[in-house]
């Protein structure tokens, strides 16, 4: 999903073998807003904890408000990444992007941007060691920021068998790219909770899974083969899982 792709672009990343999930026949609900508050996640590679995400979600009267702070380190294929990231995007009610900063840092390369949505497209300054360039990414039409991706199609009329197709802000990349995102329908897991499962093409040649709850939260990502799995965690297990590793949080 969106939350991960922040830290490993460069690889296919999957879910652990999955529980069985049987379809259920109610129909998807549709939601009014983004899930407000503060949700966090922990990344596992091979069942062993590499990363966590924070993400969190203010309504500030015109829009939302929404925050992103990850860190993740893993080897995968022989590559080791490392990658930490503090993110913030202003939207409108719609979800569409208006503004943005990120501070990030992959494998020791350190890297600011600050943007804006504006008539002609995405004005984005990008500042690194080498110094800052300005740069407009030419677009029409209506830009979302990957936290939304998930919450997208809930707010949109989500059904089973309908496809969305939006343009996201690859933040890495500096680049605004097409994402397709399927609705493959409303199931309910071993514990009785419904969840809505969505794949996505953030990448290439494996399909991104994702199971949101009926509020638009996420619950867990995976993307096939790499044995990496995105879930959602209380607060306190992730802020333990989070203290015993501080090289993850940005400085």
């Amino acid at each position: 999903m969106a939350l991960i792709k922040r830290f490993i672009p460069f690889i296919f990343v999957c879910l652990l073998v999955l529980p069985q999930f049987s379809s259920a026949v109610q129909e998807i609900p549709r939601i009014s807003k983004p899930p407000i508050g503060e949700r966090w996640f922990i990344i596992s590679k091979n069942k062993d904890q590499a990363g966590y995400n924070r993400m969190e979600i203010r309504d500030n009267g015109s829009g939302y408000e929404i925050t992103v702070e990850s860190g993740a380190k893993f080897s995968v294929l022989g590559f080791s990444r490392e990658a930490i990231s503090w993110e913030r995007y202003q939207v409108n009610r719609d979800l569409s992007l208006k503004s943005f900063e990120v501070d990030e840092t992959i494998n020791g390369k350190p890297m600011k941007l600050k943007g804006e949505v504006k008539s002609e497209g995405v004005r984005v300054s990008v500042s690194t060691d080498g110094g800052t360039k300005e740069k407009t990414l030419n677009v029409k039409g209506a830009v979302y920021p990957p936290p939304v991706i998930n919450i997208y199609p809930l707010m949109n009329g989500g059904e089973a068998g309908k496809s969305f197709h939006v343009k996201m802000l690859d933040i890495e990349k500096v680049k605004v790219i097409g994402v397709k995102i399927s609705v493959i329908g409303l199931e309910t897991s071993p514990g009785g909770s419904q969840t809505v499962h969505m794949q996505n093409d953030l990448y290439t040649f494996v399909d991104n899974d994702i199971w949101v709850d009926t509020s638009g939260s996420t619950v867990r990502e995976i993307v096939s083969r790499a044995n990496i799995v995105t879930q959602a965690e209380d607060a306190d297990s992730a802020r333990k899982f989070l203290a015993t590793r501080p090289w993850l949080k940005r400085r």
